[in-house]
């Protein structure tokens, strides 16, 4: 007997080889199919995503839009205020400076005191604070009983003392 098969056997393997690769082909073909959609999927929902993050970005951009211009118009009202104050900066440092050497000094605006040279009489009218950012110097003005206005230092005054003898 010989060993070659029935030609019905080989047709009924190739039939059956046939229909096993299309089966596999067409399951490989589906699967590739079904990945590639669901990347596009994937993809399409990412670019919604991005999508919904620009938008809200829009929103916030258009309200720092407003905010700067509502900032920029209270700035500019601030800046008309400031450009009026600014030529006078200089006599407000020498008021706040005025002000604190006075905290500190004995003699006030309005004492009696004695001049040191003639132990004359004379109120303190103003106190002169005056110098540069190395140094200040500090004067008073006062009036004698003449009602002429001089300027002296500090050290040529001393406070008057209540006369407190009564007779």
């Amino acid at each position: 007997m010989s060993t070659t098969p029935a030609p019905d056997t080989t047709k009924k393997r190739l039939w059956i080889t046939v229909i096993a690769i299309t089966v596999f082909s067409s399951l490989i073909i589906f699967l590739l199919y079904k990945n590639l959609s669901d990347e596009d999927q994937l993809r399409r929902s990412q670019v919604q995503e991005m999508r919904q993050e620009i938008d809200h970005l829009n929103a916030n951009l258009k309200a720092l839009g407003k905010d700067k211009r509502s900032l920029t118009k209270s700035r500019d009202s601030l800046q008309q205020n400031v450009d009026y104050i600014w030529p006078m900066r200089s006599l407000v440092y020498n008021a706040k400076l005025r002000d604190k050497v006075l905290a500190d000094l004995e003699l006030k605006p309005g004492d009696a005191c004695r001049l040191k040279a003639d132990s004359s009489i004379v109120v303190i009218t103003d106190v002169i604070v005056g110098g540069n950012q190395y140094t200040y110097f500090v004067n008073y003005r006062a009036r004698n009983k003449k009602g002429e206005s001089n300027d002296y230092s500090p050290i040529e005054l001393e406070p008057a003392k209540k006369n407190t003898n009564k007779e």
